[in-house]
């Protein structure tokens, strides 16, 4: 490690050699790769609430003091690691890691391509590839957890609905824990793992809900393993099955009357494509009417149903959803004058845990066991320690 000890006693100080830590996962700590589909090449590394020590891949150590930061870019397959007063050094990987305190922040902020700072607590671990630097958050899965929930869910809803939701990322996490393995780290930050975006802020009220439920998922009651946690925004009234979806009949995920969602900001929405273009649409799936009458084109969902009718032909809900981007797939279509109208309930695929429903839920009095076994059907609530994966 390059370095100039003169200019640089008050940002960064060399130490001992210290091997990175690797620890188990398994009910302990995750490795998370954060912004995952970004090909980040430059980045910033600041200490907040606490110097962090910085450690390479040859195990040397180095201390970044509270609130200063480190500049890391990609040159030649290696990460070149720099300050204010110029190159430290080159490394293959870099790990850095609050020194003697629990609230000591990692703040990073990815320069290319340009994305705001996100806060990270535990450890943050740069490694380099040919294209890009690999950032892997290795953290305390109740931490994850909670970090995960704010950015699910947002602020201002009750105790017990941070409750389930915590019990469902949790369930997520122990059901996928594989789902990247053969990247090098376990999870994604992205909305195909769980949205995560670093530290959460809310210490009154989810980080209590966390850790209330500590080590609780949610297994179905047949082969006692995680279930499938999914969950969407809104299901419009009702539910939809996982066969219908996906292809795959689960005995939790089934269709489930939603009363509790209707009156939420996304029950509801509509659209209006003129009438020449949602012909042209149909026209394309061959659709025919000589007679150019316009009720052939009606559809009525009062309760969820798969397959579009037009005239003489028939086409899934989920492939017109897609085509056009609509919200949901619990749509219906009227025609007024020369446009058509699609007025559509919910928002999301509908499967699982409605989280506007789940949210009213909460404020109505609802436990979180109570939440979780509405949406969820045929599940038991269960201990991650009796998990045998």
């Amino acid at each position: 490690m390059n370095y100039n000890t003169a200019k640089r006693t008050k940002t960064i100080i060399i130490f001992l050699v210290l091997p990175l830590l690797n620890v188990s996962i398994y009910g302990l700590q995750i490795r998370v790769s954060l912004f995952n589909s970004k090909q980040v090449t430059n980045l910033t590394v600041s200490a907040f609430n606490g110097p962090l020590v910085a450690v390479s891949d040859d195990g040397m150590q180095c201390v970044v003091e509270d609130g200063r930061a480190v500049y890391a870019h990609l040159r030649n397959g290696k990460i070149w690691m720099s300050d204010e007063y110029g190159d430290i050094g080159s490394f293959e990987k870099l790990s850095f890691k609050g020194i003697d305190s629990v609230a000591a922040i990692v703040r990073v902020r990815p320069v290319a391509p340009q994305i705001d700072a996100r806060n990270y607590q535990s450890t943050v671990i740069l490694s380099a590839d040919v294209d890009k630097i690999h950032i892997i958050n290795q953290i305390d899965d109740e931490l994850y957890i909670a970090g995960v929930v704010e950015a699910e869910a947002g602020l201002g809803h009750s105790l017990e609905f941070y409750k389930a939701k915590a019990i469902i990322c949790r369930t997520f996490i122990y059901g996928n824990i594989a789902k990247h393995r053969n990247e090098g780290f376990h999870l994604c930050d992205e909305v195909h793992c769980q949205v995560y975006k670093g530290q959460c802020k809310n210490r009154t009220m989810i980080e209590p809900a966390v850790l209330a439920t500590k080590g609780i998922i949610i297994v179905d009651n047949k082969d006692n393993k995680p279930i499938l946690a999914t969950y969407h925004s809104n299901c419009g009234g009702e539910t939809e099955s996982s066969k219908n979806v996906w292809g795959s009949s689960r005995i939790y995920l089934v269709p489930v009357t939603d009363p509790y969602c209707t009156s939420s900001l996304n029950a509801k929405w509509q659209r209006t494509i003129p009438l020449a273009d949602w012909i042209a649409y149909l026209e394309k799936h061959g659709y025919k009417d000589a007679a150019n009458n316009p009720a052939n084109l009606s559809f009525q969902q009062t309760r969820r149903t798969l397959i579009y009718k037009a005239g003489d032909i028939s086409i899934p809900v989920s492939q017109v959803r897609s085509d056009w981007q609509f919200k949901s797939t619990f749509f219906s279509i009227s025609v007024d004058n020369d446009n058509v109208k699609v007025s559509g309930r919910g928002y999301g695929h509908g499967v699982g845990l409605c989280q506007e429903g789940a949210m009213e839920m909460g404020r109505r009095g609802f436990t979180y066991d109570q939440i979780i076994n509405f949406y969820y059907k045929n599940v038991n609530l269960s201990s991650v320690k009796a998990l045998k994966l």
